[in-house]
Formats: C-alpha cells, sequence, structure tokens
C-alpha cells in the first residue's frame, strides 16, 4: 500500500462503517486516479472535502435514525423524557404560587428583587411550555430554534450567578445552573442532532411514556411546597412554627425527596435497560440524573456534597456539568461491557458458514 493510499484510507475512517463497507474501495479508487504523479499527502482540498462529507453523512444519518447506530434513537429518548421533567418542573412552580406569594417582600428587598426572587422563574418555564408543545405538533425545526435560544440565555444567567451571586438577581440567576441545565442541554441536543422528542416518544410507546408522566408528577409533588404542607400540615415558608419543628420536619422532607428521586431513577433505568437504545438514553440521562442526586443528598450527606453548592443553594454548573460527564462516561463504558457477549456471538455468527 503505498503512503497517499494509506492517508486517504485514514481520512475515508471518518465516515460510517456502514458507508466505507459500499463505497470506500469506489471513492479510493477516484481519489487515487485524480492524484499528482510522485504526490505523497491528500491536498488540502481534497482533505477537507472528505471531513466535511464525513460530518455531513453523520449528521444526516443521527437527525433521520435510520443508520445502525443506536444514539440517535437514544437522544431521543432521553431528550423526551428530559423535556418532560421540565415540564414537570414548571409544574412544580405553577404549585408553589401561593406559598410564594405568601411570603410577601423583605424589608431590604425592591418589588422588582421580591417578583424575581419568588416568580422569576416564570418566563423560562412557559417557554419550555411553548417549545414542547412546538416539538409535539411536529414542528421540531422551530421547536430546536426556540430550545436554542432559551439554553443560550440560560447559560448567560448561569454565569451571571456563578460570578455574581450575591448582586440582586444572582439567586434567579444561580438556580439556572441546577438540575434545570442539563436537563435543557440535553432536550435541546435531542430537537438539534436526533429525530427529537417525539420519535423517543414512539419508541418508548404508549405504556412507557403513561409511567414516565406519571413519575414527573410524583416528582413534581415531592419537590414542591404544598406537597411538604401536604405532609406536615403547614408550608415551609410559615412563621407559625418553631425553628425546631421546621428543622426535624425539613431533613425528613429532604430525606423522602432523595428516596422518590433514587426510587425514579431506579425505574427509569429498569424501563430502558432491555434494549440497545434504552441502554445509551440511561447513560445520556446521567448527564442530568447525578447533579439532581448529588443536590438532593447534599442536605443530609457527608459534607463533602457541599462543595458542590454555591451561595444561593444550587449546584455550580461546572461542577455539575462535570460531575454529569463523569457519570455519562462510566455509565456508557457499563453499557459496552455488558454488550460485548452479544457482540462477540454476532461475529461468530457471521463468520461461520451458512
Amino acid at each position: 500500500m503505498s503512503t497517499l493510499e494509506d492517508r486517504y484510507r485514514r481520512l475515508l475512517a471518518g465516515y460510517p462503517a456502514a458507508h466505507r463497507a459500499v463505497h470506500e474501495q469506489e471513492m479510493l479508487d477516484v481519489l487515487m486516479s485524480a492524484a499528482r504523479p510522485g504526490q505523497t499527502r491528500p491536498s488540502l482540498a481534497d482533505t477537507v472535502d472528505l471531513l466535511k462529507g464525513a460530518v455531513r453523512i453523520r449528521l444526516r444519518a443521527s437527525i433521520g435514525g435510520d443508520g445502525p447506530s443506536a444514539w440517535p434513537g437514544a437522544l431521543a429518548v432521553a431528550g423526551f423524557l428530559a423535556m418532560l421533567q421540565l415540564l414537570s418542573d414548571g409544574v412544580r412552580f405553577v404549585i408553589d404560587i401561593p406559598s410564594m406569594a405568601s411570603l410577601g417582600e423583605r424589608p431590604s428587598w425592591s418589588t422588582p428583587h421580591t417578583l424575581a426572587a419568588h416568580f422569576g422563574m416564570g418566563p423560562y418555564w412557559l417557554a419550555w411550555t411553548v417549545v414542547a408543545v412546538l416539538a409535539w405538533r411536529g414542528r421540531r425545526a422551530a421547536a430546536a430554534r426556540g430550545a436554542c435560544g432559551v439554553t443560550g440565555v440560560q447559560v448567560v444567567l448561569a454565569l451571571h450567578g456563578t460570578f455574581f451571586d450575591s448582586s440582586v438577581f444572582g439567586s434567579l440567576a444561580a438556580s439556572m445552573a441546577g438540575t434545570a441545565l442539563p436537563l435543557a442541554l440535553l432536550a435541546t441536543a435531542s430537537l438539534v442532532a436526533s429525530p427529537g422528542p417525539r420519535h423517543g416518544m414512539r419508541l418508548l410507546g404508549r405504556v412507557r411514556v403513561r409511567t414516565a408522566a406519571a413519575m414527573a408528577c410524583v416528582l413534581a409533588v415531592a419537590s414542591s411546597n404544598e406537597g411538604f404542607a401536604l405532609l406536615f400540615g403547614y408550608a415551609p415558608t410559615s412563621d407559625k412554627v418553631s425553628l425546631e419543628r421546621l428543622s426535624r420536619d425539613g431533613a425528613d422532607w429532604n430525606r423522602l425527596r432523595f428516596g422518590v428521586l433514587l426510587l425514579v431513577t431506579v425505574l427509569v433505568v429498569a424501563a430502558l435497560a432491555h434494549g440497545r437504545e434504552g441502554r445509551r438514553a440511561c447513560a445520556l440521562l446521567t448527564v442530568a440524573a447525578v447533579p439532581a442526586l448529588v443536590l438532593a443528598a447534599s442536605p443530609f450527606a457527608d459534607k463533602g456534597l457541599d462543595d458542590l453548592i454555591n451561595n444561593s443553594g444550587g449546584i455550580d454548573p461546572w461542577l455539575s456539568l462535570a460531575h454529569g460527564l463523569i457519570g455519562f462516561a462510566l455509565t456508557t463504558l457499563g453499557v459496552r461491557l455488558i454488550e460485548l457477549p452479544a457482540q462477540a456471538r454476532a461475529r461468530r455468527r457471521e463468520r461461520t458458514p451458512a
């Protein structure tokens, strides 16, 4: 094999394996026939064209979901579940409006500060509701543009909350960097780089979609002030109970919230673990699940978890994403190890003559 041919083959390795199996030799013959006498390296134009072609074909397969890879479908499923949880958080916000309205103004706060601290997340949840409706109606391009805009603003506000968390609106900005940010990134990526959450809903089927919706509702109640009031008989914003009782009941509530979140996580893994796309969806969801579990466990766990919490009580966005990506990497490795025996058996069957 000549040096030039070897280098062309390395560039062609960027194309999907299924595409190479059909077209690699033909593409290589065309490239070698067009090479100049004595040429030892691909030209810059050929290199750029080959790389662009590889990216274009991989994106086309990803968005269309027609290729052999399970990742496009996995991203669609993860995006649907992430968007469902964002809507659940929006429901929790609506449930909490009465208890937040009862707080009134603090003496040191202006009216805009009070409205921003208590209800500033309202436009964010409304925006994601609009995005979800667009995705549900099949307008994926419009939903993708909206999701990119909302998530872009969220990232900017999360950065503001990280560096200026003591400012007037810092607590609101810091809340953008909590568990909502990884969910928003997953939902946006699903709309941009996969067949979309609507396709993910079809992959899950009606039973699992209804189960996921029920679990999202349970999480909304388990994270709301009204859920606390339903269990203990008073709202956590009440000033009519002693601090000792509020601290004791708050600790029990935090343990209950963590238990519910852990149970939902186990149920999601059990529901998705039987297929290639489902297992990869689990890996993608760890990007959001790990920070959520850490935040839920931090009030009563070891002090080491406090490093993830910023001064406004939210998760630091960089540490949140770092822990989520570590969880994704470890889960992906586990998925690969689980699938190795099946892949080995499939290769043996292919080599065995009929």
